[in-house]
This record gives structure tokens, sequence and C-alpha cells, in this order.
């Protein structure tokens, strides 16, 4: 480390857990998707996306449902992981399924630490 270089320091709110990364994922279901029927929407996401999930137990994912609150995003799907790695991983693989510009347009990918200032507020 040189003169001019500054280590890097965890801010106060992320100290109790400073390298969890929470990752929003805002997507809008194509034709494609909304055209299958509820069973074949499901059988594709045991088939096809948990699977990955399973080879990364590092990431984990949450799906919400937004439609009926955005005309831009359809769903937003919530990732947490410790591991970048395992992350673009995740991302690699789901790019090579239909998932990713097939039956979903990724809109946005929002890497975020939790405030945790906040919830120490309450």
């Amino acid at each position: 480390m040189n003169e001019n270089t500054i280590p890097s320091a965890v801010l106060p709110e992320h100290e109790d857990d400073p390298k969890t990364l929470h990752i929003f994922m805002l997507v809008k279901s194509t034709r494609h998707w909304l055209e299958l029927a509820t069973a074949d929407r499901t059988a594709f996401l045991k088939e096809e996306l948990l699977p990955l999930l399973v080879k990364r137990p590092e990431v984990t994912m949450r799906y919400f449902d937004a439609e009926a609150f955005s005309a831009r995003a359809t769903d937003v799907l919530f990732w947490e992981t410790k591991d970048l790695s395992a992350w673009q991983w995740i991302c690699d693989h789901l790019r090579e399924t239909k998932f990713w510009d097939y039956y979903f347009e990724v809109l946005e990918i929002l890497p975020s630490l939790e405030g945790n200032y906040l919830a120490a507020g309450r």
C-alpha cells in the first residue's frame, strides 16, 4: 500500500454483516412467459432455475410480483450472497437459459448493502 492508498473501512451501519450483498433484479415478463400455462411455468422454474440455486447455495433468491404496482417491472427478484463469484456464476448460467431475454427482460440489477443504521433506530 502506498502513501496515497486509503484502506477500505466498513461503515458502522454495515459492521454486523459487511459482506452480504443484496441484489435487486428488476425484470419484465415477455409474451413468451405470459403465454405459458401455469404448469409449464412451474416446470421451467423447477427444471432451469432451481438447479442453479442448488449448485450455488451461497446465493439465495426471493421472488416478488410487482405488476400491479409498476408498468415498468412486472417482477423483482431479490438475491443475497456473500460470494460475488457465485453471483456471477448464477448470472452467467441464467443467460444460458430462456429466463434471460426470452421469458424475462432484465431491466436493471441493483446491488446494495443493507442500511443497518435504519434498523438500529427501531
